[in-house]
């Protein structure tokens, strides 16, 4: 018997490798992970550059270059990351056929309004860049009408200063607002949303693995040389084993695709901004590897029952069904539930504190997506996650116990009449 059990489960397992759908979505994930990982690099290879500075040619026929280039660079760094490079070039106004991205400021003399200004582009220009240069032009007309007025150079320098402007929040939860949203997005991507790709996929494959037996009768040849309930393990444990084995090439892709920004990054003279260096600071500073070290054994508990949970809840689905429509059909609530997590889990920060989401962090198949979530962003303390933990464990158990029961009438049915009724008959039965 055990024999027959272990060949279910390699048969089972290759069944869902050994196809080329699988080996072509394998591939497709590796490059698309490489790709964003690398994006970076992969844009300056083809002839884009994140930080390349925007060059602003000034033409002055006011000798007011370097207030204005002092007033521009001031307004820049306080409201926009963007790199400029302001260049003076009074012969630039004939090499307008020659701009490309570059823009060209002009300055000139006014007996009425003290300054004019011009802004010449080939193309339309960012707003951010345009009230950049417009709010520079402004604070060097004011500072020109104040050199007329006569007033010393340090009376100049204090009127056409930047306002020194504090920010005090007296609510000091509201200070980490905005990193417990950066930290729900980065949680949400790397856990969350694998996490329920694997389940989609493990539920789409067990349950037309089981349909497909059921349909061309090999069901009844298995069932009669094996139990029901070694083919109900055997079809959990696979399922279990397929998404176990996709996890860890996801991880190896993303190894290789780390392996490769790292390289590029010594090999490469391009500038570029780090993405993945700030994510880890982020995640260094909020104390989130701290926090995965202390609960990484109740996660991965969580994980692992919940994975299980979900194949035996899709086989008893498939177990119930004829085909594979009728499947699609039936597993409708799963991918509500699924859905729930993943959305209750977005918006977890954004009801900080809410009784209600804290509630639905213990309910199992939503735990798996909810509780790492508020576990990791603070919300959630670790007593409180091994205790939603042990109730997705205890719930399981249930699950396949009663399960079972529905299993071993389910696969043998082939007619969809009084199908609940026969379902809720066959709970009352005893193993």
């Amino acid at each position: 018997m055990k024999n027959k059990f272990k060949y279910l489960i390699k048969y089972s397992l290759k069944k869902k490798i050994d196809t080329k759908w699988f080996k072509v979505v394998n591939i497709l994930l590796l490059l698309l992970i490489v790709f964003i990982v690398n994006m970076d690099y992969l844009i300056n290879l083809f002839g884009g550059d994140f930080n390349e500075k925007e060059k602003i040619y000034v033409v002055d026929n006011t000798n007011s270059y370097d207030s204005f280039t002092s007033y521009f660079t001031t307004i820049a760094n306080s409201i926009d990351d963007k790199e400029y490079e302001i260049i003076l070039d009074n012969s630039m106004l004939n090499k307008e056929d020659k701009l490309d991205n570059d823009i060209i400021v002009v300055l000139n003399k006014s007996d009425i309004t003290y300054l004019t200004g011009e802004i010449i582009s080939y193309d339309t220009i960012s707003r951010t860049t345009y009230e950049i240069i417009v709010s520079s032009l402004n604070n060097l007309k004011s500072e020109l009408v104040l050199k007329e007025s006569g007033l010393s150079s340090e009376e100049i320098a204090s009127l056409t200063s930047p306002v020194s402007v504090t920010e005090t929040v007296l609510d000091e939860n509201a200070k980490d607002n905005a990193t417990k949203e950066n930290l729900s997005s980065i949680i949400t991507t790397v856990l969350i949303i694998p996490f329920f790709i694997l389940i989609v996929t493990m539920v789409q494959m067990l349950g037309a693995e089981i349909n497909d037996e059921k349909s061309s009768r090999g069901m009844e040849i298995i069932i009669s040389s094996i139990p029901a309930k070694i083919h109900f393990i055997s079809k959990v444990l696979s399922a279990f084993s397929y998404v176990l084995l996709q996890g860890i090439l996801l991880l190896i892709y993303s190894g290789i695709a780390l392996f490769l920004h790292n390289v590029l990054s010594n090999s490469m003279n391009i500038e570029t901004t780090s993405f993945l260096g700030e994510i880890v600071s982020l995640l260094k500073d909020a104390g989130i590897f701290s926090l995965l070290l202390k609960g990484s054994v109740v996660l991965i508990v969580l994980f692992v029952i919940s994975f299980i949970a979900y194949a035996i809840a899709a086989a008893i689905l498939a177990s119930m069904t004829t085909n594979i429509e009728d499947f699609q059909q039936l597993q409708t609530p799963l991918m509500i539930i699924m859905m729930v997590g993943y959305y209750v889990a977005l918006m977890a920060v954004m009801f900080d504190g809410s009784i209600f989401i804290h509630a639905l962090a213990y309910i199992p198949l939503l735990s798996v997506m909810i509780a790492p979530t508020l576990y990791l962003i603070g919300e959630m303390s670790f007593v409180s996650l091994t205790l939603s933990t042990m109730v997705t464990v205890i719930a399981t158990y249930f699950l396949y116990k009663y399960g079972l029961r529905i299993y071993k009438v389910g696969i043998l049915n082939y007619s969809s009449s009084k199908l609940w009724k026969k379902m809720f008959k066959s709970l009352k039965n005893k193993e």
